[in-house]
């Protein structure tokens, strides 16, 4: 699948294009257009993943009808927003993590294809057979972070969407004795584009 972004913002265009030449709909300026591939997976055992330079909010408006969002999530929900969903715990995309760095936040990154800023990275892989030992080992690194330390604790993933979201329900659930179910429908009613992907923790 493939996508126009603009070369000023990395957004799609406001209407049709002549030439690879049109309107940005992020800053409203005439620029050219790059066609990007973007590779959404079929696979419902694989997250979700694009190739860099388009934002978190374009990739939603590809793959969200497939998801079954609504066109108001579509179009208004920023996937770049830190999702508190507790008073201590937050979920993002791969662009909201400079503002979560830049606001003193201890980033926890779960996508093995991004290579960025957070302070630890620890991949969920589904499929690999790992998926439980590397939830445990996040869930530990995320308690130590928030007995030893008065920082809040950010999760990430490309789209904020699937591996971060299980990362901080298996948290909640393993930690703070939540049932996970509830604690997906408490998840998904801060950050609504959360997918329930707790099949993966066996995978």
């Amino acid at each position: 699948m493939t996508t126009l972004v603009s070369k000023c913002c990395e957004s799609n265009p406001v209407n049709e294009l002549e030439d690879h030449f049109g309107k940005c709909s992020h800053c409203g300026d005439f620029t050219s257009f790059d066609e990007v591939d973007i590779a959404d997976s079929e696979n419902a055992n694989a997250p979700h993943q694009f190739q860099t330079g388009v934002s978190s909010a374009d990739k939603l408006k590809i793959i969200g009808p497939k998801c079954g969002f609504s066109e108001d999530v579509i179009n208004r929900f920023d996937p770049a927003t830190i999702s508190w969903v507790s008073e201590r715990l937050g979920v993002t995309a791969e662009d909201g993590v400079k503002q979560a760095l830049k606001e003193g936040h201890f980033v926890i990154n779960t996508a093995d294809e991004i290579e960025n800023d957070a302070h630890v990275k620890m991949a969920i892989d589904p499929g690999s057979g790992t998926v439980l030992h590397t939830l445990n080992l996040i869930a530990d690194t995320a308690t130590r972070v928030l007995t030893t330390t008065n920082q809040k604790i950010v999760f990430h993933c490309a789209m904020g969407m699937e591996r971060s979201v299980l990362a901080c329900l298996w948290l909640m659930a393993s930690y703070w004795r939540i049932q996970i179910h509830h604690a997906l429908r408490h998840v998904q009613a801060q950050r609504p584009i959360a997918l329930d992907r707790l099949d993966w923790i066996t995978l």
